[in-house]
């Protein structure tokens, strides 16, 4: 487990994979504790939900529906884990101390196109009057620079968001992107000091502590695809 000095009120973490997104080992290895954990089911877009007390008290199955293609949720409820899962996708952190809210974001390849950190911080802003100055972040573990190989039709998408990859893409065999990089960027566009941020150097795609889709999902000779875990970073208020 790793763990976020984002403030006093708030245990922020990454899961290694001896623990993934496994609810029980979560909740025990946790230092505070949490009365369960709540995450959604992911997709790759921008969309973001709030988890509140309503939310909360709905039965499994309709909260589960409430939480498809979700990719960042924000919350100021007290006592639950809430978190979104990773295997090279970058996770973010964002604490507001002053409101005691806080927001769990996937900012994988597409998400950061779309600018889900920035989205996120704004709906903050706008659902709980967060200002951004005040929030302290954390960039968790995820695929770095080096190993992230992408083609050039990935870069040419960036370039169409108005991102200037100059700063972000070194040219190997093919082109490589920063993504914690792009994330950190964003963080302190929509505000956040960048002394308040803590980057994690973690890369996934190398440390074999963490599960790395790159690594481990391989197509296999039957054609099925092999799965491989999930990390989770979270938070509990």
């Amino acid at each position: 487990m790793i763990y976020y000095d984002l403030g006093k009120d708030i245990t922020a973490f990454t899961t290694d994979r001896s623990v993934g997104r496994d609810s029980a080992l979560l909740l025990s290895a946790l230092p505070v504790r949490a009365t369960g954990l709540v995450y959604p089911h992911q997709t790759h877009t921008d969309r973001i939900a709030v988890i509140d007390e309503r939310m909360l008290a709905m039965p499994a199955e309709e909260r589960r529906a409430n939480l498809e293609g979700i990719d960042a949720v924000l919350s100021n409820q007290r006592g639950v884990a809430i978190g979104i899962s990773t295997a090279d996708c970058i996770p973010v952190v964002v604490y507001d101390p002053e409101h005691h809210v806080a927001a769990a974001i996937h900012a994988g390849w597409k998400g950061t196109v779309k600018r889900i950190v920035e989205k996120a911080i704004a709906m903050m802003m706008q659902t709980y009057s967060t200002d951004p100055c005040q929030c302290s972040a954390a960039i968790g573990p995820g695929i770095s620079q080096d190993s992230f190989e992408v083609g050039q039709e990935v870069v040419e998408q960036f370039i169409n968001a108005g991102f200037p990859m100059e700063r972000y893409t070194i040219q190997k065999r093919k082109p490589h992107i920063d993504l914690k990089a792009i994330n950190l960027q964003q963080l302190k566009d929509a505000g956040v000091c960048e002394e308040k941020v803590i980057v994690s150097p973690v890369d996934t795609f190398t440390d074999v502590h963490f599960f790395s889709a790159r690594r481990e999902q391989k197509p296999q000779s039957d054609g099925t695809v092999k799965k491989c875990g999930r990390i989770l970073s979270g938070f509990v208020l």
